[in-house]
């Protein structure tokens, strides 16, 4: 199902999807998505759909190993579309509050780009590689993890140099937002899942 999303996305939107898969690489797709005025295309929601297909699959397989439950991996689906969309949401509605809304609005849609190009073409290849060759090994687990949350903290903080002079502006609402919506959600779900 992630490939034939991806196939769809290619074969609709070719020049978009090439864009999209150098985007972890140059900012081409996220100057052209920002310079044009921001409404959600189809393409977006088919990517944001795979990426969530294939980090769920992951987390499946980190969980699960090779043993393929469609039940446990749709509540994994289930939780992670839910964790993904709240945080969007509540993200949204606090850029709307203290009305830097625009500014919200592009960090949101790159931190989700950046989020649906490592699940796609990072977690996903890898996945099934642990998949078909039943891989147990915690080691390589932690050292896959780690190289993709430093990978994504890199590209935030890459946003962040990109955006500087409009983010010092609000730097109190800035350091607020990052503690509360960037650090303590992760916090809270390693803490549940280190309980379970």
């Amino acid at each position: 199902m992630i490939l034939v999303l991806l196939i769809v996305v290619k074969w609709n939107k070719d020049n978009y999807f090439f864009f999209f898969l150098n985007s972890l690489f140059t900012s081409v797709f996220y100057s052209k998505k920002f310079a044009e005025k921001r409404r959600i295309e189809i393409s977006e929601v088919l990517l944001f759909i795979a990426s969530l297909l294939s980090i769920s699959f992951f987390i499946f397989i980190i969980i699960h190993g090779d043993n393929f439950e469609i039940l446990t991996y749709l509540q994994i689906l289930f939780l992670t579309t839910i964790i993904l969309l709240s945080k969007y949401l509540i993200e949204k509605i606090i850029g709307d509050l203290f009305q830097v809304d625009q500014l919200i609005g592009k960090y949101v849609f790159y931190k989700q780009g950046v989020l649906s190009w490592l699940g796609l073409f990072f977690l996903f290849p890898i996945a099934l590689i642990f998949y078909f060759n039943t891989i147990d090994n915690q080691i390589l687990f932690q050292v896959i993890i780690g190289v993709l949350v430093l990978t994504y903290v890199i590209k935030l903080f890459a946003f962040v140099a990109l955006y500087q002079k409009h983010i010092l502006s609000y730097w109190f609402y800035f350091i607020l937002y990052i503690c509360t919506f960037e650090i303590a959600p992760y916090l809270i779900l390693f803490k549940v899942v280190k309980i379970n």
